[in-house]
Formats: C-alpha cells, sequence, structure tokens
C-alpha cells in the first residue's frame, strides 16, 4: 500500500488541506481491457469541460494553496461494483485524456484503504464517491465540485448537507455522505459538506441530470446572492 501526503502553506497541522490523500492505495497498472467506456469518457470529458468553464472545477493560485480542485466518477456497467474516477489534482488541466482516469476497484472506508487500477494516482475522495456509489445501487454519476456561491447559499437553497464537524477526507466524512444520501431519497441529489469549504456533491443516475442539477443550483445560488 501506499500513501501521499504533504505540507501546505499557511494551515494548521491538524485541518487536511484541499488535494491530501488520507487513505492508504494499492495501484495496478492499466491494460487496454481496463479502459472505461468510449461513451462514458466522452461524457466526463464534455462534463469536465462544461464545469472547468463554470469555475466549479479547476485549479487556482488564490484558493486552496493552489491545488486542484473538484472531480467526476462514473460506476462501472461491466463490474457495478467498481467505478472510474478523474485522477487526484487533475482539476487544473485543460484536457485530460484516458490516463488522467483511474477504476477502482475496491475501498475499506474502516481501514481507509483503496485499491485501484490505472497509471496516476486515485481521487483524494474516492472513498466517498465509493460510499456514495454502496449506498445506492442507482446511482451511476457523482460530480464533486468546488463553489462557494452554492455552498454559502446551501441554507436558503435548503440544501441537505454534512455536519461542519466532519473533516475533508475523513473515515467520518464517507460514513456521513452514505448516511444522507440513504436519508436523501430524492435523485439526483446535490448536498453540500459543510465541513469541507466549497465542496459539493452531486449524483445521480446520468450525467446529463447530475450535471444539470449542479448548474440550476448555481443559478439558483446566484440568482439570490446579494449585488
Amino acid at each position: 500500500m501506499k500513501s501521499l501526503d504533504a505540507t501546505h502553506r499557511n494551515r494548521p497541522a491538524d485541518e487536511p488541506a484541499e488535494g491530501v490523500i488520507q487513505f492508504r492505495f494499492e495501484l495496478t497498472p492499466a491494460t487496454s481491457a481496463d479502459r472505461l467506456s468510449q461513451d462514458q469518457f466522452a461524457h466526463i470529458v464534455a462534463w469536465r469541460r462544461i464545469l472547468r468553464q463554470l469555475k466549479l472545477i479547476g485549479a487556482d493560485v488564490r484558493r486552496y494553496d493552489g491545488y486542484g480542485y473538484g472531480n467526476l466518477s462514473a460506476r462501472d456497467p461491466v463490474v457495478p461494483t467498481r467505478f472510474y474516477v478523474t485522477a487526484s489534482q487533475t482539476g487544473g488541466a485543460a484536457r485530460i485524456g484516458r490516463r488522467h482516469i483511474v477504476r477502482v476497484d475496491r475501498w475499506n472506508a474502516e481501514r481507509f484503504e483503496v485499491a485501484a487500477t490505472g497509471s496516476a494516482t486515485p481521487s483524494s475522495e474516492s472513498i466517498t464517491h465509493g460510499m456514495l456509489y454502496s449506498a445506492d445501487a442507482g446511482i451511476r454519476w457523482i460530480m464533486h465540485v468546488h463553489s462557494r456561491d452554492i455552498w454559502q447559499a446551501a441554507a436558503r437553497l435548503k440544501l441537505p448537507a454534512t455536519a461542519a464537524a466532519v473533516a475533508y477526507g475523513s473515515p467520518a466524512m464517507a460514513a456521513a455522505v452514505a448516511e444522507l444520501t440513504q436519508r436523501h431519497a430524492e435523485r439526483p441529489l446535490l448536498f453540500a459538506t459543510l465541513g469541507h469549504a466549497d465542496g459539493i456533491f452531486a449524483c445521480g443516475a446520468d450525467a446529463a441530470t447530475v450535471g444539470s442539477v449542479l448548474v440550476n443550483a448555481l443559478a439558483q445560488a446566484l440568482h439570490g446572492a446579494p449585488r
């Protein structure tokens, strides 16, 4: 198993920073047979481009110590217990290829371990994505973005949310999102992570509805924002 750690500027030692992978992981090299389908890849590329244009995914030297933020994932239709996710720190890339997408084969939230297939480090939120897929077999797409506008308007928009005490990328976060998903039956589901600044998750049956609920929430947040 491998793990990744990092030191971030001007941040308390006990406060995880964006992009820090806190779980241990095992990475197996991928072959052509391990790639996600062309259709899923095309949807990831298209929606990632839209979300980057809206600055919901990206990298900015003025935010999160300059680290990339946001990721997308899709359930593997062949083996539904697996999923494909954009790799760690790909948010700042203008374009992504198949090498930037990792297949997560197994995860253990209690031991905080991930087994993946690919050539890049799995997303720091891989276990959170895995818990969402485990919680509802109908969830086939997940988009995790950062939006100050939606996050600050979460109460006004009456969004479900994980508690402020639940930290980013932690076992508690993985458990909290699984519980929230089971408690809120509506799909697509959009929710905020109050303990993870600007963090917003959307999940549902297909990329179009998941992406649309995100864009609609941004429009609603901006509509009611002070001018």
